[in-house]
């Protein structure tokens, strides 16, 4: 679990905001932010004042100079705002988004949300900002969203074509064909070991590209340090193709106990249907429903290709389990005598009329 960053766009005229988070404070979650909230608008603001950032500024000069980096310049060329940034360690010269960023936290941050999706996550938070805007202005009693309409009637038009946020970068995969970015590890494809590729990377997401831009390896872009994110279906594919030289790769050290032990019990065929079965499980899930799957399958006395496949399916099913049938109380009959006596005298009237 990681903290996260929170990007806040304040209106003074109306004390409208809106706000984004993001794992990281980098430069593609600046931009990222700032695009989906003029998307959102449909509306660029013409003037927009930020601290001095260093996702936006690669160095300060005096007074209020500014060189500013690369990526923030053809940025604001894109969508032709123009940047004011704040004296040095002055963040009182824009307090009206000071005071957005406590309110935001105290009133829609509380209790701390769990974000496993940030894309997902920021799309929600715009209807939250709107519903907070339904409000009246602290001063001028009316309500702030009919403040913003107004507000927004005075800043320029989006531009049609999106920008698209992201950074490339040179790197050379190590023996395994994982790639250092950002004090993080993401893999590639084992035909990938020890050659020069690109990293592609969003606030969202990381690519691993060949030497011809093509993508090799698509990613959640991971936020923290000394993280991993391994994406198996390339190594199990290597590894079914030589089972018998299963132990001898770098890759095999790297799946979880189980499996290695499970493995390296079977025969080479045993290994292919073994591997051929964490192939499939991988198609759909990750790694450690694969290890789940396992472990469910020698739990219950089968440890079989097939049978270890129909444990992974058993538990990723949608299809709810039937419980066996519970009786809390056991349901008395009333009890019948039986007497003869009248088919007996149904019997002699019969002979009688004869």
């Amino acid at each position: 679990m990681t903290d996260a960053l929170k990007l806040t766009m304040s209106f003074p005229l109306s004390n409208h905001s809106y706000c984004q988070i993001f794992g990281g404070e980098n430069q593609q979650c600046l931009l990222q932010g700032m695009r989906n909230i003029f998307e959102y608008m449909g509306k660029v603001p013409y003037r927009i004042v930020f601290d001095n950032l260093s996702s936006a500024v690669a160095h300060m000069g005096k007074g209020h100079n500014r060189v500013l980096t690369e990526g923030f310049k053809c940025f604001m060329a894109h969508y032709k705002f123009e940047a004011a940034f704040c004296n040095g360690a002055a963040g009182w010269e824009k307090g009206n988004v000071e005071n957005k960023v406590g309110y935001e936290r105290r009133n829609m941050f509380v209790p701390v949300p769990t974000i496993l999706d940030f894309f997902q996550f920021n799309q929600g938070l715009f209807e939250v900002c709107n519903k907070d805007a339904k409000r009246n202005h602290y001063v001028k009693n009316v309500p702030i969203e009919s403040l913003f309409q107004e507000e927004q009637a005075q800043i320029l038009p989006l531009n049609e074509v999106p920008y698209e946020v992201f950074l490339i970068e040179p790197r050379k995969a190590d023996n395994y064909a994982k790639v250092t970015f950002d004090n993080n590890l993401y893999s590639s494809s084992p035909k990938y070991a020890q050659e020069n590729v690109y990293v592609k990377a969003s606030s969202y997401k990381v690519w691993i590209l060949n030497q011809s831009y093509e993508i090799i390896m698509e990613h959640k872009r991971l936020y923290g340090n000394g993280l991993q994110s391994m994406k198996w279906l390339p190594y199990i594919d290597l590894m079914s193709k030589c089972p018998g030289a299963l132990k001898y790769t770098t890759f095999y050290q790297e799946l979880p106990d189980n499996w290695q032990k499970y493995l390296g019990k079977q025969n080479t065929e045993g290994k292919r249907k073994g591997l051929t079965s964490l192939y499939t499980m991988l198609q759909k899930h990750d790694i450690r429903t694969a290890e789940s799957a396992l472990a469910f399958a020698i739990s219950n006395g089968v440890s079989d290709a097939d049978s270890v496949l129909a444990a992974y399916r058993s538990l990723t099913s949608q299809v709810q389990q039937l419980q066996p049938m519970q009786l809390n109380a056991v349901i008395s009959m009333p009890s019948f005598a039986t007497n003869n006596a009248r088919y007996d005298d149904l019997f002699r009237q019969e002979v009688c009329s004869l």
